[in-house]
C-alpha cells in the first residue's frame, strides 16, 4: 500500500518504488519542489544585481534533482523487471485456443485454464475437469479439497493435481483476495523515527525562510553600500539555512540500499521499511517456507508385515494428486517399476483417492482394502493408534493399514529444513532480536521444528485449545503459537506491538496478510501468493530467508551512516539561522559570499557527508540522531557563528575590505569543519583518515591555486 504523501520535500524523494510511478511523474516530482523554488527565486536575485559568478549554487540544487531523478529511475527500472519476474500470468481460451495474457486483462466470463501449481487469480466457478486445490493461503488448513464442475474456486488458493477450466467471476476489486487486502489498508503503516525528525526539521527550516530572508535583505540595504553586496549577502545567508545536500543525502542513499538489495533478489515495495527492518526487536515466523523449504522428506520407516513396501508402492503409483507428502514417498520409494508391487498384491479393483473429507488414499483389490494416512483415520483400533502414535516422537507418521484391522507399517516423514535456517535464528539471537513463531501447524511438530533450527524460547501452546484469548498474556508467557487463524495472527501481532515491540512477521499466504499489514514491518516469501506479496514492504523473489540479514544490515548502514552524517549539514543550518537573526537587527557586513558558501558546502559538507554515508557500517542502531545534533551540530554551528560575529566586529571596527573578511571567513569555518570531521570520524581508519586528507588538500588547493582564488574571491 502507498504511504499518504506529506508536504516536506525530504518525503517528496522518497516514494515507494512502483510501476505506477511513470518516468514524467518521478521527473516532475523531483523538480518541482520547494528547495528548488527557493533556490531558483534566490538565483534570479542575484541575476538580477549581475553577480553572475554567485549563481553557482545552483548548479548544485541542478545536481540534486538530477542525481534524486537518476537514481529514481535507475531503482524504478530495477523493480519494474523484479515485479515482472513475479508475475504470474494466467492462460485462456480466446477463439479456441489457450494463450496466456496479463493477469489485469482477464474480464468475467472468461475462461482460464487451471494445471498443476497454478494460482487461482480469480474468484472463478470450475465448468470442466476435477482437480485438487489447497486453500491453505486463505484458512492456514495444509488438507486438500476436491473440486468438481459447478464448486466455486476462491483466489488466492492453489492448485495441487489435475487439469481443469474455470470461468472466471469476479476480477479485481471483487475478488475475495482484494476484499482481503482492502480490509487490511485501513492499518496505519509506521513511520520511519528518522526521517520523521528531518522532516520536521526541514519544515521548520522552510516556514523561516520568507520572513528571516525579508528582514534581512531590508537590514542589507541598511548597511551595505550598493544593491549587489545587500543582496549577495542575504542569499549567501539563505543558501546557508537550506539543507540541500541533506535531502540528496537521505534520497541517494535509500536509492542505493534498493538497488544493491535488488542485486539480492529482493524487491523492496516501501523505502522507509528499510530502517524499521533495522528496528526490529521481535521477528514472528511462520514454520512452512521459512524455516523449513515446504518439502517433505521420509526420515524412516518401520515395516512389520513383509507387504508392506509392495502395498505402499502400489498406492503411490496410482495416485493422480501431488503434495508435499505424496512427492516425498514416492522420491523414497518409487525407484522400481509401478507395475511389480502391483503383481505382488493382485489386481487393484478401484483407487481411492486422496480427499480432506477422508484424509487418506489407497487402493482396493478382490480380498482387501489397503489404506494410507494417519492411523486415526484409517482405523479405531485403539492398539494400532496407540502403537503408531508412541513410535510418532515428534514426527508426522503414516501408516499403511489392511482392511482396517492389520497394521502393515508406518512411515515417519519430517519437514526439510532450510540449510541457512539455524543460522539465520541465531543472527537473529546475536542481534537481540526475538523470534515467536506463529503457525497454523501441529503444535507438536512446530516445536520438533523449532529446536532443531535452534529456537532457544519452546513454550508452545495450541490456539485452538483455547475457548478464551487473553492476547496480551499469551504473548507474555510463549513464544510458539500453533493453530492460529488469520484473525488470530493479527491479534498476536498487536499484542506483541502493545508491549512496545518494533515487529517483523514473514507471511507467504491470504491467510498472512492481516497480520503482515498490522506488523510495523512485514516479509513475503516469493513463491507465495500474490496477495501476500503485495501487502508486504519486502518481496523476497528467491524465496531464501537467509536474505534477511541483508536487508537488516542495508538498514543499519544507511540508518547509522545518515545519523553521522546528518551532523555536517545541520551544523551549517544552525550557525547559518543564528548569524541570519544576529546579521537582520546588527549594523555589520555579513562575512560570507553565495560562491563561497557553494566551495564550503562541497568540501566540508557534502563531499565528506556522502562518503561516509556509504562506509560498510552495520552495527546495532544507536539512536544517535538527536544526540548527535546536540553533541555536534549545534555546539559546532554556536562556535563558528560566535567566531563570525566576533570577526564582522573586528573587521568593521578596523575597516576590513569585503574580500578580505569573506576569505578569512571562510579559513576559519573550514578550520572549524575539519575538527568537526575529525570528531564525527573517530576512531579513525584509512577510509576515514582519507577523507579528512581529501578535504583539507582540496581546500589548501583552492586558497593558493590563482584561477580557484579568483573564483572563489580569495584575497
Amino acid at each position: 500500500m502507498a504511504r499518504p504523501n506529506k508536504k516536506s520535500d525530504i518525503n517528496k524523494t522518497h516514494k515507494h518504488y512502483k510501476s505506477q510511478n511513470s518516468t514524467w511523474k518521478i521527473i516532475a516530482r523531483n523538480t518541482f519542489t520547494l528547495f528548488n523554488m527557493v533556490n531558483v527565486i534566490l538565483a534570479v536575485m542575484v541575476f538580477l544585481v549581475g553577480s553572475y559568478k554567485n549563481m553557482l549554487f545552483i548548479l548544485i540544487a541542478i545536481e540534486n534533482t538530477l542525481i534524486s531523478i537518476i537514481n529514481e529511475l535507475r531503482a524504478k527500472r530495477i523493480v519494474d523487471k523484479l515485479k515482472l519476474l513475479s508475475e504470474q500470468k494466467p492462460t485462456i481460451i480466446k477463439d479456441g485456443k489457450a494463450i496466456q495474457v496479463d493477469s489485469d486483462d482477464v474480464k468475467p466470463g472468461n475462461i482460464t485454464v487451471l494445471s498443476l501449481g497454478d494460482q487461482i487469480l480469480y474468484d472463478s466457478i470450475l465448468t470442466a475437469g476435477t482437480i485438487e486445490v489447497n486453500e491453505s493461503f486463505i484458512t492456514g488448513e495444509q488438507e486438500n479439497i476436491e473440486k468438481h464442475p459447478g464448486d466455486q474456486l476462491v483466489s488466492g488458493s492453489f492448485v495441487v493435481s489435475g487439469t481443469a477450466k474455470a470461468k472466471v467471476k469476479t476480477t479485481g476489486e471483487d475478488n475475495f483476495v482484494t476484499k482481503l487486502q482492502t480490509e487490511a489498508s485501513y492499518i496505519k503503516t509506521a513511520d520511519s523515527r528518522l526521517f520523521s525528525l528531518m522532516n520536521k526539521i526541514v519544515k521548520y527550516i522552510s516556514y523561516s525562510l520568507i520572513p528571516i530572508g525579508a528582514l534581512l535583505l531590508w537590514a542589507r540595504f541598511r548597511t551595505e553600500a550598493d544593491a549587489t553586496t545587500a543582496v549577495t549577502s542575504t542569499v549567501a545567508a539563505l543558501i546557508n539555512m537550506i539543507p540541500e545536500g541533506l535531502v540528496l543525502l537521505t534520497s541517494s542513499i535509500l536509492a542505493l540500499a534498493t538497488i544493491r538489495l535488488s542485486r539480492k533478489k529482493i524487491l523492496v515495495q516501501d523505502l522507509y521499511a528499510i530502517e524499521t527492518l533495522a528496528r526490529v526487536d521481535t521477528i514472528c515466523l511462520d514454520k512452512t517456507g521459512t524455516l523449513t523449504t515446504g518439502k517433505m522428506t521420509v526420515h524412516d520407516y518401520t515395516p512389520i508385515e513383509k507387504s508392506f513396501e509392495s502395498v505402499l508402492k502400489a498406492i503411490l503409483s496410482h495416485q493422480t494428486s501431488e503434495n508435499a507428502t505424496t512427492s516425498a514417498l514416492r522420491k523414497k520409494f518409487l525407484k522400481s517399476a509401478k507395475n511389480k508391487a502391483t503383481e505382488q498384491i493382485g489386481e487393484i479393483t478401484e483407487v481411492i483417492s486422496f480427499s480432506s473429507e477422508r484424509k487418506c488414499s489407497g487402493i482396493k483389490t478382490k480380498n482387501a482394502e489397503y489404506l494410507l494416512g494417519a492411523i486415526e483415520f484409517i482405523t479405531d483400533d485403539k492398539d494400532m493408534i496407540k502403537q503408531v502414535k508412541q513410535s510418532s516422537e515428534g514426527y508426522r507418521t503414516l501408516a499403511v493399514v489392511k482392511n482396517s484391522t492389520q497394521l502393515l507399517g508406518f512411515i515417519r516423514l519430517e519437514d526439510e529444513i532450510r540449510l541457512t535456517a539455524h543460522k539465520i535464528i541465531q543472527y537473529f539471537y546475536d542481534n537481540d532480536i526475538a523470534v515467536k513463531i506463529i503457525s497454523g501447524d501441529d503444535v507438536v511438530a512446530v516445536k520438533e521444528i523449532a529446536e532443531k533450527v535452534g529456537v532457544k524460547d519452546l513454550r508452545a501452546i495450541d490456539l485452538s485449545s483455547l475457548d478464551h484469548k487473553n492476547y496480551t498474556k499469551l504473548v507474555q508467557d510463549y513464544a510458539i503459537f500453533t493453530r492460529v487463524t488469520p484473525s488470530e495472527k493479527k491479534e498476536l501481532i498487536k499484542a506483541f506491538k502493545k508491549q512496545g515491540s518494533t515487529v517483523a512477521m514473514t507471511g507467504d499466504g491470504v491467510n498472512d496478510i492481516l497480520a503482515m499489514k498490522e506488523a510495523d514491518v512485514s516479509l513475503a516469501i516469493g513463491e507465495g501468493s500474490d496477495a501476500a506479496r503485495r501487502a508486504s514492504k519486502f518481496v523476497l523473489l528467491d524465496s531464501g530467508f537467509e536474505a534477511v540479514p541483508s536487508i537488516i544490515d542495508e538498514g543499519r548502514q544507511s540508518i547509522n551512516n545518515l545519523e553521522r552524517s546528518t551532523s555536517l549539514f545541520l551544523a551549517k543550518t544552525v550557525y547559518a539561522s543564528l548569524l541570519a537573526v544576529l546579521f537582520t537587527f546588527l549594523p555589520l557586513n555579513y562575512p560570507f559570499i553565495p560562491i563561497q558558501m557553494t566551495l564550503l558546502n562541497f568540501v566540508c559538507i557534502a563531499a565528506p557527508g556522502v562518503i561516509l554515508a556509504l562506509e560498510h557500517n552495520t552495527e546495532r542502531i544507536k539512536n544517535k540522531f538527536i544526540s548527535n545534533i546536540k553533541h555536534y551540530s549545534v555546539p559546532t554551528g554556536i562556535v563558528i557563528a560566535i567566531a563570525m560575529l566576533i570577526l564582522s566586529i573586528v573587521a568593521t571596527v578596523n575597516h576590513f575590505e569585503k574580500p578580505l573578511l569573506t576569505t578569512l571567513s571562510a579559513i576559519i569555518t573550514f578550520a572549524i569543519y575539519t575538527v568537526l570531521i575529525y570528531k564525527i570520524s573517530k576512531p579513525l581508519n584509512w577510509f576515514r583518515a582519507a577523507i579528512l586528507i581529501f578535504v583539507i588538500v582540496v581546500m589548501i588547493a583552492a586558497l593558493l591555486l590563482p584561477l580557484t582564488r579568483s573564483i572563489f574571491e580569495f584575497i
